[in-house]
């Protein structure tokens, strides 16, 4: 993410919200489709409906929107890891914003899709069996793919309303085309309560098309030409709590999350001890009808859970005004613990005091630098030992206007001397806590230039923007570097917070040969139960990289970043260059709404490897990496850049 403040929202993996639980099914058997009797009742033949995504993750990202008719193949075997259908695909456009939509869709005379034999086979040849479901497009043409559309079916922003655990439908509205009157389909749901199994009550079907209520029951049969199906949001939407009172909103939050939350275990949380100390400062909130404070406990509460995907927005005013002060320096510790002044501001009280860059803190305002360090109260929640040291390094200096501090430092002759110190103001030095800013914050998302010896170097800066356009020029910049012939190549994502894993998952398909699978995926249902929800597996793509590359990684790479890192990281050729591990911040971000306009993120899915939670806590690695010293932590070139050229020059001169 690059807004003004990077670290609002954190970085975010778009989750696919797609999977399901394998259990016995009868078998779908497919077959080719048949004309319809002459003669025979067309049924429905136009779709319509409403569509209306709340979810500001997807608002912010989507940029060609479009509504699909979706095969159900993969549901009705229940191939949670089933790719979409190649078949002729059936799509319409969304007329008005899809904040608040409606679309309109033909339906084709004679539908290509799967035959899935539903009634056991006692009647007729089967059925086609679709849904319709909100998409986008993002990669190459129109048409709805393998990264586009993750695996397995449609659970959110479909017409079919899908139970969180068990990913069965319950209820909505599907589409199903009949070649004849000698088809059978499901009435109702049987006694198990699920669609397309043994003990479904089965009756006739017309030819043609008929749009099937679930949830009516008997189920309805819909034929009356133009038949409306409504896009339903599920769990995809933004959980709204906006209307509660500030108490009864922390209470539902704290409620679901207590289940749901799927790192509890983990991270070791502790959630009677969060509760004593927030609820306190939301009742006091909501007594004195103060939103900064209900802003200021709902911050303090994102960040007790050490993980940087949950958060809120910070209150800017307040942040002014606790840290727009600073006494000029910024600071960096070396490999082996040192704290050291990587940078002096010009006419700070810092530079007017003597201190210089390179100098070593050894105390501060009275303690020892380290326990300072270790004190000092977080902003943002962060998900890894090296993202929270950084972010306290950012925060010492700074403070309120005025506030008076003691600097101890290790002088020339090996001793020590102290400063004491008032801060100023400083409000642009505050950027400093939010990550480095852009050098040109209107840089597109994708970017290429060539470096010396030739070497082709494509910095991505994000994964959430608009998503054709991040897809389109990763395209080309891959296209363009292999018609230059560049000998190697230099991908950089240092910075880059995330967005979406599906791009993550494209872009790293671009340096293999043989798709294979990176993580397995599981969702926390309404029971707190961590269910399979399918694979993120990487397959090659038609645009191609196959010579060296060394990716840049930092860690303020997280995310989607981080899918993308440890893609590349699969191969050994591949180098990963960085002084630390990435962010260590991997799991599937769902958004509430609370009092006050106030936004709210945390994860309800992760990513597993080997039966052990995946990046999370502790970030990508570099395989080649670049220590940090008193000389590279001082160094006025890039000396993570330097290295990557260095380890790859030798390669400069290979024959592609």
């Amino acid at each position: 993410m690059t807004p003004a403040l990077r670290r609002f929202p954190p970085a975010l993996l778009l989750f696919a919200f797609l999977g399901a639980l394998a259990v016995p099914v009868r078998p779908g058997v497919a077959r080719q489709a048949t004309p319809p009797a002459a003669g025979g009742d067309a049924g429905a033949h136009t779709l319509t409906g409403p569509l209306r995504v709340t979810n500001p993750l997807l608002q912010q990202a989507l940029s060609e929107p479009y509504v699909l008719l979706a095969d159900l193949t993969n549901f009705v075997r229940r191939e949670v890891n089933g790719d979409p259908p190649d078949d002729p695909q059936v799509t319409a456009r969304l007329v008005g914003d899809p904040t608040d939509a409606t679309y309109m869709m033909p339906l084709p005379i004679l539908p290509r899709g799967t035959v899935s034999d539903v009634d056991g086979g006692a009647i007729g040849n089967g059925v086609q069996i679709y849904s319709v479901e909100f998409a986008a497009n993002f990669i190459g043409d129109p048409f709805f793919d393998r990264y586009e559309a993750e695996t397995g079916w449609g659970t959110a922003l479909s017409s079919m309303r899908v139970q969180q655990g068990t990913y069965e439908v319950v209820g909505g509205r599907i589409v199903v085309w009949a070649a004849d009157a000698e088809q059978g389909f499901p009435t109702d749901f049987g006694a198990d309560g699920r669609l397309f199994t043994g003990d479904d009550p089965i009756g006739p079907l017309p030819t043609g098309w008929t749009v099937i209520d679930l949830d009516a029951s008997p189920f309805a049969q819909l034929r009356g030409g133009s038949v409306e199906i409504p896009i339903l949001e599920g769990d995809g939407g933004l959980k709204d709590l906006s209307d509660r009172s500030y108490t009864g909103a922390f209470d539902a939050l704290l409620a679901e999350l207590r289940v749901r939350y799927p790192f509890r275990e983990y991270k070791g949380i502790d959630f009677d001890a969060i509760e004593a100390e927030v609820r306190p400062l939301v009742e006091r909130a909501e007594r004195d009808d103060d939103e900064l404070a209900f802003n200021l406990a709902m911050s303090r509460f994102a960040v007790l859970f050490g993980d940087g995907h949950v958060s809120t927005q910070p209150p800017i005013d307040d942040l002014l005004r606790r840290f727009g002060g600073g006494v000029g320096v910024s600071l960096g510790q070396t490999d082996d613990g040192a704290v050291l002044v990587s940078a002096v501001a010009a006419d700070s009280p810092a530079a007017q005091a003597g201190i210089a860059p390179g100098v070593e803190i050894v105390g501060w305002d009275g303690q020892p630098v380290a326990d300072a360090v270790a004190d000092q109260e977080l902003v943002f929640s962060a998900s890894s030992p090296h993202t929270r040291t950084r972010q306290r390094l950012a925060l010492l200096p700074r403070s309120e206007v005025g506030a008076a501090v003691t600097v101890a430092y290790r002088t020339a002759d090996g001793g020590t001397a102290s400063v004491d110190l008032v801060a100023t103001s400083d409000q642009a030095g505050l950027g400093s806590v939010f990550g480095p800013a852009p050098e040109n914050p209107a840089e597109a998302p994708v970017t290429v230039d060539v470096l010396d010896g030739g070497i082709g170097y494509v910095r991505v800066n994000t994964f959430f923007d608009d998503l054709a356009l991040v897809a389109a020029s990763w395209e080309w910049a891959l296209n363009r570097l292999n018609q230059l012939r560049a000998p190697a190549l230099i991908v950089d994502v240092r910075g880059n917070g995330g967005g979406a894993g599906q791009l993550a998952t494209y872009f790293a398909g671009s340096f293999t040969d043989e798709p294979f699978a990176l993580a397995d995926n599981y969702f926390a249902d309404e029971t707190g139960a961590l269910v399979y929800s399918g694979t993120t597996a990487i397959e090659p793509t038609s645009v191609r990289w196959d010579g060296p590359v060394a990716v840049l990684i930092d860690e303020e790479c997280a995310s989607a970043c981080e899918i993308f890192a440890a893609a590349l990281a699969e191969n050994p050729d591949h180098l990963l260059v960085g002084h630390d591990p990435t962010a260590g911040v991997e799991g599937a971000v769902y958004p509430w709404s609370l009092p006050g306009d106030l936004y709210f993120q945390a994860p309800l899915g992760l990513f597993q490897r080997d039966g052990e939670v995946y990046i999370e806590g502790v970030g990508v690695a570099p395989t080649l990496d670049v220590p940090v010293t008193r000389d590279t932590l001082l160094a006025t070139d890039d000396v993570v850049l330097d290295a990557a050229l260095a380890a790859l020059l030798p390669n400069a001169g290979r024959d592609r």
